[in-house]
């Protein structure tokens, strides 16, 4: 694999990787899109038995997205009787498969210059804290960190800390030359030594 595509997916997706957040989006200048296809395709082929996902976002702004992403979970969270009416309210397809609703979301990501507001959704941000940004248009919020936090600040600073602490410990393991692969090529994602406790030290 390419070492700067693992220190990149690392730093902004480790969270993803080991099992503990649905979806991780990154940038990536546009330059390098016919390479990165090539790129993502050997990881879907080498995480697919461990349920991670990799797609490549192209979009009219000079950087692409990359989005890396768990079926299952983002599909547990896609149920969810409250995200459905928030998603159906902004034409999604929520009747249809959890893929064909990614599918919409990429759709918006590509032709939009601004972040639609329910991709907070597809990352695992707690829903009160995206309703709380779409009613008060990202000001007032209670505090920050990977998002806006108007709901729970005790809860969201312990997955901030949380997954503050999965990204050090996996930058550090790619920094001294183990691969992604081997790091979370298992049957099941392993933790790699982070406080794994929602209320312990944790994006």
């Amino acid at each position: 694999m390419d070492p700067e595509l693992e220190q990149l997916f690392a730093w902004h997706c480790a969270p993803t990787f080991a099992g503990l957040k649905a979806a991780s989006l990154v940038s990536s200048p546009r330059a390098q899109r016919e390479q990165l296809a090539g790129q993502l395709g050997r990881y879907n082929r080498a995480f697919r038995r461990q349920g991670l996902r990799f797609r490549l976002i192209p979009t009219r702004r000079a950087c692409d997205l990359l989005l890396v992403y768990r079926p299952d979970m983002l599909e547990r969270l896609l149920a969810h009787p409250e995200v459905r009416r928030l998603l159906a309210a902004r034409g999604y397809p929520v009747d249809a498969p959890p893929e064909r609703q990614l599918e919409h979301l990429c759709r918006q990501l590509a032709v939009r210059e601004e972040f639609p507001h329910e991709v907070g959704v597809f990352l695992g941000y707690p829903l009160e804290d995206v309703l709380g940004f779409v009613e008060h248009q990202g000001r007032e919020c209670k505090c920050a960190g990977p998002w806006k936090v108007y709901s729970d600040v005790d809860r969201a600073q312990a997955l901030f800390r949380r997954y503050g602490q999965c990204r050090e410990a996996v930058c550090r393991r790619v920094a001294e030359g183990t691969s992604l692969v081997r790091l979370f090529g298992g049957a099941e994602p392993q933790p790699v030594e982070w406080n794994n406790r929602v209320g312990g030290n944790g994006q």
